[in-house]
């Protein structure tokens, strides 16, 4: 909304941080009896004195072409035991003792890999697949140091690729995909009750989310219209195998958006037997199950969850209840011995009632609202090999975001309506091909059918002017009126994009990446050519430079082409980007890396009344693509993977982001320009189950009574996290009390005032209980511990006054998921 109100005003039209505090309070109170659960079961289940076993199965495959690789051979680190795939890639490990592993794999003509903190439980079978990545050998160099980290596909700088484990045990997450990669040095957060990604300086709405090959415009509960964040992530973690998270010069396969890609890849169900869970969180209560096709054909897994505040609310005297529910599915059919099809599919539902009885003014943290919403995407991938050095994906999707919004005042008048919908339909494909040895083709392209359908409406306005000499003030006559402002389009366009690519590695040291994209949108009439270009050249066996150039382009969110009839003529925004990189291995498991990036903002969309002195001056939805900008920066990071029982990553980035100003002709600080950010997360595993003592103490009956509040279980595991970041510009408006209203008149400068330091500490607890052919995980969050006042927003009160919206105080989460 804020591009389409006048100066004056600035509207959150869903109240986040009521809910969100809301649903703080009930986590609270599961977490009581979800510590309670496990006495319970201790007093049902004996532990058992004598090994336990389990066994892993996995697939070891090219990266590029998924081509099974025969004759692999995979390893648990510090044991004897291991395995070689077969003709198909498939391997197993029987007989493995219960506990967590690193896994080796390594094959002559590829870089081997690690895999870390792979959990194998009793009875139970532990799934991998493992891409390797091709090299090439020099006659007399034929063995290519191992890793515990996998870069991002084709990625040549600014990427990170997380697995499972990383994802659910990161401290402060609330295990939200979203909220894990917020905590990478490139990313920063508007605030602890979104989840949006925002990447080096940029803007919220400029991250791609793909799922399996599909593009989903939001993933996440009560979504922002225009924007790719929101409270709550519908995508239940237990089906990520990958993320790869690229935050900046991505691949040409990746376009339409500005800043970065989140990739993820979605495991395949058990193949083996049928399996399910039972899990418990802050984002909701649900249930997996998973199996295999019929003559083990493929495979199958399916998920339902729902928000629980609407059970138990009546006994806490709550209001703002989110109620949602989400739905999610894949099945793997093997057509052939060269066909799989992919069928992925989520869908989510939700809705919420806000009643504010606030002051109301310039700037709001919650309104009266109710809001609706649902949105769904759902695709099938056709993946083929073509020969043995060769990959096709063909892919269908179907993307919907509904969006029902009644926004009214405290007389229960509505000021403010949103009846939207948006569908995107896509075809697209795409092929790698092996040209040669060190020779990697690239290229494919898509066709999307659009169609938005909005109904907006915002009422007429009057500002008045007031005699303050008197109490209360009393209306002396009209300042200005503003129109009733409305919006009803339906449109149909289409989109189109094409892209070529190649990789070429001459030499193990040396490497180069580079493409060309293309992209149309038929409603503005108007295209972009994106070339972007990568350069790696390794300095030893532990170290390596990289240098990345790219533009990439981002056509104008839907909502903002019917705003005004005259958007039409809004152009893509663009970035251009340098990157610079280093990287050194001090071991297998710890790396360090530091990268210098230049990013230029051109052609960014700005409300028409900012080019105009009249501070209150209306839009009335006008667009223009008359702004610019940059940012600019440095970022380090550690990490150190779990290859024993500790892990840790210190971050630490120091940036600018400026945007124009054209009202003085300067640059002003954009909103996301937080200067520092600083990192810290470290977690500590211990595995109890092999020590005589907790043998001995699990079977005691003192111990089963008292076992919910002591941090003891099979296997246990702490982290921390500890977050800073500089503090975030805003713009101070003036108040003006003839007026009774707050402007950001022609005087004053945008940005030039900043909120104190963000700063918070999390700690989480995680503990597992092994038992035999089944397990439970029960874990416990507190966030911001030291309940540090972290401010979100002022509201500025038509009164004068200045109110405080805060984010997030001390929050409890905690949940339990059992495996069978």
């Amino acid at each position: 909304m804020e591009n389409l109100e006048r100066k004056s005003v600035s509207m959150k039209v869903v109240g986040n941080g009521i809910w969100f505090r809301n649903l703080g309070v009930v986590s609270a109170c599961w977490l009581l009896l979800i510590f309670l659960s496990t006495p319970q079961i201790f007093g049902q289940v004996k532990s058992v004195s004598q090994p336990r076993f389990g066994r892993i199965r996995g697939e070891a495959v090219d990266e590029a072409t998924q081509r099974p690789l025969a004759g692999a051979n995979i390893v648990l680190v510090g044991t004897q035991m291991g395995a070689a795939a077969d003709v198909e890639g498939n391997f197993s490990i029987s007989r493995v003792p219960i506990g967590s592993y690193s896994v080796r794999v390594f094959m002559m003509g590829y870089e081997s890999r690690i895999v870390p903190n792979v959990i194998v439980n009793p009875k139970r079978t532990t799934h991998l697949k493992i891409e390797l990545k091709a090299s090439v050998l020099e006659a007399d160099s034929v063995v290519v140091t191992a890793g515990y980290f996998q870069e991002a596909k084709d990625a040549v700088v600014s990427n990170r690729s997380m697995d499972f484990e990383e994802i659910r045990s990161d401290p402060g997450s609330a295990e939200d995909v979203q909220r894990v990669i917020q905590a990478l040095p490139s990313v920063v957060s508007g605030s602890d009750q979104n989840n949006e990604i925002i990447v080096r300086g940029g803007m919220p709405g400029e991250n791609l989310f793909v799922m399996d090959n599909i593009e989903i415009p939001n993933p996440n509960h009560f979504g922002y219209q225009g924007t790719g964040g929101g409270p709550v992530n519908m995508l239940n973690n237990y089906f990520i195998r990958r993320v790869d998270f690229y935050a900046g010069a991505f691949p040409v396969r990746y376009g339409d958006k500005a800043s970065s890609v989140m990739d993820i890849s979605l495991r395949d169900g058990d193949r083996e037997r049928y399996t399910g869970h039972f899990y418990l969180g802050m984002s909701g209560a649900g249930a997996m199950a998973e199996g295999p096709l019929p003559a083990k054909k493929g495979s199958w897994i399916l998920s339902a969850r729902k928000s629980f505040l609407d059970l138990i609310i009546s006994s806490a005297g709550l209001t703002a209840i989110p109620h949602y529910y989400n739905l999610q599915g894949k099945m793997t059919v093997d057509l052939s011995k060269n066909n799989r099809l992919l069928i992925d599919g989520i869908f989510g539902n939700d809705h919420i009632s806000i009643e504010n009885e606030g002051k109301g003014g310039y700037s709001r943290g919650a309104e009266n609202v109710r809001s609706k919403s649902h949105q769904y995407a759902f695709g099938a991938t056709l993946q083929t090999f073509l020969g043995e050095k060769a990959l096709s994906n063909l892919t269908a999707s179907q993307t919907l975001n509904y969006w029902n919004q009644y926004v009214y005042d405290s007389h229960k008048r509505p000021y403010y309506t949103n009846l939207s919908t948006e569908i995107e339909r896509t075809l697209k494909s795409d092929i790698t091909f092996y040209a040669a040895s060190g020779l990697e083709l690239n290229f494919g392209g898509s066709v999307k059918a659009v169609s938005f359908d909005h109904h907006e409406w915002y009422k007429p306005d009057t500002l008045y002017r007031y005699n303050v000499s008197v109490q209360p003030p009393q209306k002396i006559g009209v300042f200005r009126s503003y129109p009733e402002w409305q919006v009803e389009a339906n449109k149909l366009s289409a989109k189109a994009a094409v892209y070529g690519q190649f990789q070429w590695v001459p030499s193990p040291r040396f490497s180069v990446i580079a493409g060309l994209r293309y992209d149309y949108f038929q409603y503005i009439q108007k295209s972009s050519v994106d070339p972007r270009v990568g350069f790696s050249y390794s300095l030893s066996k532990h170290s390596k430079l990289n240098l990345a150039f790219a533009q990439q382009s981002q056509s104008p969110a839907y909502i903002a082409l019917t705003a005004n009839p005259k958007n039409s003529d809004l152009n893509y925004k663009r970035t251009k980007q340098v990157v610079l990189g280093a990287e050194h291995f001090f071991r297998e498991d710890l790396r360090g890396t530091v990268e210098l990036y230049y990013k230029k903002y051109r052609n960014v969309p700005i409300a028409s009344a900012w080019l105009t002195p009249d501070p209150y001056d209306a839009s009335g939805g006008r667009l223009l693509s008359r702004g610019k900008g940059f940012a600019k920066g440095v970022e380090f990071f550690l990490q150190k993977k779990m290859s024993g029982n500790v892990h840790f990553s210190v971050s630490y980035a120091y940036s600018i982001a400026r945007g124009f100003d054209p009202r003085f002709d300067s640059f002003y600080n954009w909103d996301y320009d937080y200067r520092h950010i600083f990192t810290a997360i470290m977690g500590a595993r211990f595995n109890l189950f092999n020590r005589p003592w907790y043998q001995h103490l699990s079977q005691k009956l003192v111990y089963k009574i008292f076992a919910w509040m002591l941090p003891l279980g099979d296997q246990v595991e702490t982290s921390i996290r500890f977050r800073y970041l500089g503090g975030r510009p805003y713009t101070r408006p003036r108040y003006y009390p003839e007026l009774q209203h707050w402007f950001t008149d022609q005087n004053i400068l945008l940005n030039s005032h900043r909120f104190p330091p963000y700063y918070r500490f999390d700690f989480r607890l995680d503990r597992r209980f092994m038992f035999n052919g089944w397990n439970m995980v029960t874990y416990f969050e507190m966030m911001n511990v030291f309940d540090r006042d972290n401010i979100w927003q002022y509201i500025y009160n038509d009164d004068g006054s200045i109110d405080r919206v805060l984010q997030f105080k001390v929050f409890p989460v905690g949940g339990m998921v059992i495996e069978f």
